[in-house]
């Protein structure tokens, strides 16, 4: 790759960030360029992504995984569930090194993979947990400030275990494409059920491109105290 290819990638990606309020430094700048590289090589033993051409990398996985930053805590623990090849989990470590990120995936070479990119980045804040959504507990994990999944087909599974793992008034976050609000209305009423709140959704648009995403939200409701449970 040329000098001028690469000036190219380091602008793109740099005007993705800024067009989410994200500016980044030559440290994040190394960081994502050193996973991009460490992406490929192993994409071609493991098949972690679909999507090669480094322009759609930096489009489709980097900067829509960015897209979620402005929502998140400084420093409250996050869980990736479903993480496969690190998104949204790795971009948003690279961006918020002193939050907690818990990467959650049940493929063992995709966990190894991930636990490659952690050292090799010295993201001394990620952590690799191997294993299923479905075998969680809140004696599993410690409590959590949000929870999050891109493209993780158990849509009810995830918030499910999001109910129990979330501390109070800590949320919920699923990344899907247009189609989210018909999702969302699918949800509703299963919300109650999960200790979650009713569900918010934030329709944006990649740039460069126009990919259309909406990110749904929900909040962990608080526990009521005795004298509101008395009142009921």
């Amino acid at each position: 790759m040329t000098d001028t290819d690469s000036a190219k990638d380091e602008r793109l990606l740099a005007e993705g960030a800024k067009s989410f309020g994200l500016e980044l430094s030559p440290r994040h700048t190394r960081a994502f360029f050193r996973y991009l590289s460490m992406l490929s090589f192993w994409s071609v033993r493991l098949n972690l992504t679909a999507i090669r051409d480094r322009d759609l990398v930096l489009r489709l996985h980097f900067i829509d995984s960015l897209s979620v930053v402005p929502l998140l805590s400084r420093g409250g623990r996050l869980l990736d569930v479903g993480s496969g090849a690190g998104f949204p989990g790795i971009p948003i470590n690279i961006m918020l090194p002193e939050k907690p990120v818990y990467l959650l995936e049940p493929r063992r070479k995709r966990a190894t993979f991930l636990r490659h990119v952690v050292r090799e980045l010295g993201l001394t804040n990620a952590h690799v947990v191997e294993g299923r959504v479905e075998s969680l507990s809140g004696d599993s994990l410690p409590a959590m400030q949000e929870t999050i999944t891109r493209g993780f087909s158990d849509i009810r599974g995830f918030l499910e275990v999001s109910g129990k793992l979330l501390a109070p008034d800590g949320t919920s976050i699923v990344m899907h494409g247009p189609k989210g609000t018909a999702v969302l209305d699918e949800l509703q009423g299963c919300l109650a059920g999960y200790g979650l709140s009713e569900g918010r959704k934030i329709d944006l648009e990649l740039p460069f491109g126009r990919e259309r995403r909406t990110l749904l939200t929900f909040r962990k409701a608080a526990p009521r105290s005795w004298s509101e449970t008395w009142n009921v």
